[in-house]
């Protein structure tokens, strides 16, 4: 976009009452740029809403629509607390805004959820944090495997193509275009990558394995509340393996893997069984996670996740694809990547 984040603030304050009907007495500032670009708008007597700008190119109509309808169907079906997203003057809960910049992109508005992300936890409140998580997780998945598969939603697929961007065709990109990756990285990469593609190909789409998934469940998307986790963003939710939620969860972790893991899943068991399969892929889909990652990192630099990203995210990364391809193939690699010491990686922002 050619328009910034401070241009598009006074495009939001000029067009909020155009679009909504809200009271004239209000103020906008920015909360969030990343995927899309997020303002906070208070008023003096309601109760604050969040504005979304969505990013152009990244969906379509029929697609943001998708992510409401699914958004809505969680409200009714399940306990899990989300934002409610509010429609226009047109009755709309998409609508079209001018920028000043001459783009014309789509805005929606929902609800402000009080409370603070739950960031980056240590110690016990991050086992106690990922085991409600996992409980989330599992009741996300239940309603996706149960929903009305008449009524359909447009979303793009978090399929074995899409993730790793082989033929120009990932949702985020290519890991290959990620800054610093050298020649042995990649070759490890590669090979990973090729490896994951078979064991997906072999693990399969059962209406059990594969629906609608959140996409980007990691802690920075909780918003903890007088004792409350509520879910945002569901900007990336699409079609995939359900285990791919569980490598968002612990994309920001190398190290107490083991803990880690356990927390998530007696969580994710309390309302939903894992198969052995299932568990045995986990350590594969973080690591499907973190190579997908370094793809969006390669084209967001200048967003405020990717400023938080320490270098040694692209090591560790590599590392744990030399672990993995030690405990599945034949390939001689170093291990020691998934140590079980209690030391989450710092400086890392979620995504």
């Amino acid at each position: 976009m050619k328009d910034t984040p401070q241009s598009l603030l006074e495009d939001v304050k000029n067009n909020l009452p155009l679009l909504y009907d809200v009271e004239e007495d209000y103020k906008v500032s920015l909360l969030k740029y990343s995927e899309n670009i997020i303002y906070k708008v208070e008023f003096s007597k309601s109760s604050p809403v969040v504005f979304r700008i969505h990013r152009p190119g990244y969906h379509d109509i029929e697609e943001l629509e998708g992510e409401i309808r699914w958004m809505d169907e969680i409200h009714k079906d399940t306990q899990v607390r989300l934002p409610v997203v509010y429609r226009g003057r047109d009755g709309g809960f998409l609508q079209k805004m001018r920028t000043s910049g001459g783009e014309t992109v789509y805005c929606s508005v929902i609800s402000f959820l009080y409370g603070s992300p739950l960031g980056e936890l240590k110690g016990e409140a991050l086992l106690d944090g990922l085991e409600k998580l996992g409980e989330i997780t599992a009741r996300l998945h239940i309603q996706s495997i149960n929903r009305d598969k008449s009524v359909k939603i447009k979303r793009f697929c978090w399929d074995i193509n899409n993730l790793f961007g082989d033929n120009g065709d990932g949702i985020w990109g290519s890991w290959r275009d990620y800054e610093g990756i050298t020649g042995h990285d990649y070759r490890i990469l590669e090979k990973c990558t090729e490896n994951i593609k078979k064991e997906l190909n072999h693990y399969g789409r059962s209406n059990d394995r594969y629906g609608l998934i959140h996409a980007d469940l990691h802690f920075y998307n909780v918003i903890s509340y007088e004792g409350n986790d509520q879910i945002i963003d569901f900007d990336d939710c699409g079609y995939g393996f359900y285990m791919y939620d569980m490598g968002c969860a612990l994309v920001t972790y190398s190290k107490n893997f083991c803990e880690l893991e356990e927390a998530w899943i007696r969580g994710y068991e309390k309302v939903r069984r894992l198969s052995d399969e299932d568990k045995r892929l986990i350590p594969m889909f973080v690591l499907i996670r973190r190579i997908t990652r370094l793809a969006w990192l390669s084209g967001h630099a200048d967003s405020d996740t990717a400023k938080t990203v320490e270098p040694e995210y692209l090591k560790v990364t590599v590392d744990l694809a030399r672990e993995w391809l030690e405990a599945n193939t034949k390939v001689a690699v170093i291990t020691g990547a998934y140590e079980c010491n209690m030391i989450p990686e710092t400086g890392v922002m979620g995504l």
